[in-house]
């Protein structure tokens, strides 16, 4: 019994002993600012030659002039902490609207302006927003969850679709797309290490990178290694569907860092 007692003690010691040591190197990830690198805004897009355009972007303009985008981005940050917001939203009702459907191209996987609730459906601060657009056109919504990358793509070949998926407002694009005004500010984030804390993008020569694919962040790193601060590094653009996978990757150890938009860096590092 005593050689018993002094084994089982030993094992109990010896799995504290390795729990306690692989808590102890658990890795702590932060998100910081990129500096010197340009604020960029958000707006919503609908075809340039869109039959509707006029009307569309009227109600764009007019929802983001009259809401508090600042408290809607409090409560959809709340809802997607499972925790409860603190101030409450004024709702759009589309249930009597009879001026048809339209098509909210969108990509899940950005919090807080857009992800899947527990019921499976897209929610968030860009979904809200443009309840409240259908409200002012007479129509009801249907939100399509599709890769970020064919947004732009989709909206400028369909007539009256548009795209809310924190788009940043970009002069090429405007070739094809009509931008409302911007509703959101943003900047670009580096996801690393707590012991690294990159800050900027000279800090990521040799690195594997990761970004969502088509993201201002994907094409700003793209850019800084094909003509850049790090062109001929060894830097290297992994794209993925959407942050969060990114972010599995970078604690799976695939990659190094991330590059991305301040609130879903925030989420992701919470």
């Amino acid at each position: 019994m005593k050689k018993l007692t002094i084994l089982l003690l030993t094992v109990v010691l010896t799995f504290s002993a390795l729990f306690s040591f692989v808590g102890c190197n658990s890795t702590k990830y932060v998100a910081n600012a990129i500096g010197g690198i340009e604020v960029e805004q958000f707006g919503f897009v609908v075809g340039k030659n869109a039959s509707k355009k006029t009307e569309i972007l009227n109600a764009m303009n007019k929802v983001i002039e009259e809401t508090d985008i600042e408290a809607a981005v409090a409560y959809y940050i709340a809802v997607y902490k499972d925790e409860t917001p603190t101030n409450s939203l004024q709702f759009a009702n589309l249930s009597d609207n009879t001026g048809g459907t339209l098509n909210v191209y969108t990509c899940s996987g950005f919090e807080p302006y857009e992800f899947f609730n527990e019921d499976g459906d897209v929610i968030g601060v860009d979904i809200y927003l443009m309840e409240l657009v259908c409200e002012e056109l007479n129509m009801k919504i249907n939100v399509v969850d599709m890769d970020f990358d064919a947004i732009c793509g989709k909206i400028a070949t369909e007539d009256n679709a548009v795209g809310a998926a924190g788009i940043t407002i970009l002069e090429d694009r405007k070739e094809t797309l009509a931008f409302s005004n911007p509703y959101y500010s943003s900047v670009q984030c580096i996801i690393s290490k707590e012991s690294e804390g990159f800050t900027s993008l000279e800090n990521l020569k040799g690195k594997k990178i990761g970004a969502q694919k088509g993201t201002t962040g994907a094409m700003m790193v793209e850019e800084a290694i094909a003509s850049g601060v790090l062109k001929g590094s060894g830097a290297e653009l992994v794209e993925y569907d959407t942050g969060a996978i990114a972010y599995a990757a970078l604690k799976a150890g695939r990659i190094d860092i991330i590059v991305i938009d301040e609130l879903p860096a925030q989420k992701l590092v919470r």
